[in-house]
């Protein structure tokens, strides 16, 4: 992915600053966001819909914001209410209408499984053997795919060594690019040094990325 969407990594922006004691949510709608988008049926793509964003309408919205707009696109596009409903619920609202509410004890109950000791465990997928080892010098793609991908784009054509091989999860560029499509991949934590990465003044850090195999050359070169 090409785009002001893919900010990690890249210079000039000033430093990042962080807020001490931050709280999870700022306002009480960011956390309505969040729990509407966890347990919403809205279909895949979620991150892919946020890259659709304009840029000057993804550098000037918030962080929540981004996954509302998320959480439209996807559900107008997947059938869960059409845009002319939505404008519709903003205008009474905005007139003074309350706006609608469920209370739904079962899915409560539901959705806090997901978060404690009695949560299912991870699915496991079959995909063909990791073309790595452990200790294995690798290089990055120096080509990344269109449209939505984990592969940080300050990382092209970079080697580094992998750390640790992961079980196959599925390869999220297409789960997000391909409506849902899985398709399961061997996966791995890969360290590179900083200072081939970026011009630093202290050097010795490193820099650990968890990258699919469709991310990694077939030959380093």
């Amino acid at each position: 992915m090409d785009g002001i969407h893919d900010l990690g990594g890249k210079q000039g922006f000033g430093p990042v600053v962080t807020e001490q004691h931050e709280p999870p949510f700022h306002e009480p709608w960011e956390g309505r966001v969040h729990g509407i988008s966890l347990t919403g049926s809205f279909g895949p793509g979620f991150r892919h819909a946020i890259e659709q964003m304009g840029a000057v309408e993804y550098l000037t919205t918030s962080y929540y914001e981004h996954w509302l707009h998320s959480i439209v696109e996807r559900a107008v596009r997947n059938g869960r209410f059409t845009r002319a409903e939505l404008e519709e619920w903003e205008r009474r609202i905005a007139a003074g209408e309350d706006a609608p509410t469920r209370n739904d004890p079962e899915q409560a109950a539901e959705v806090r499984t997901w978060f404690g000791p009695e949560a299912e465990a991870p699915e496991r997928y079959q995909a063909a053997p990791p073309r790595h080892a452990s200790g294995d010098r690798v290089q990055v793609v120096r080509i990344l795919p269109s449209g939505h991908t984990r592969c940080p784009g300050y990382l092209r054509g970079a080697t580094g060594v992998v750390e640790s091989v992961h079980a196959p999860q599925p390869l999220l560029d297409v789960f997000e690019n391909e409506d849902g499509r899985v398709q399961p991949e061997a996966w791995y934590t890969v360290a590179f040094d900083a200072a081939d990465l970026w011009q630093l003044d202290e050097p010795g850090h490193r820099v650990l990325v968890d990258l699919w195999e469709s991310h990694l050359e077939e030959e380093p070169g």
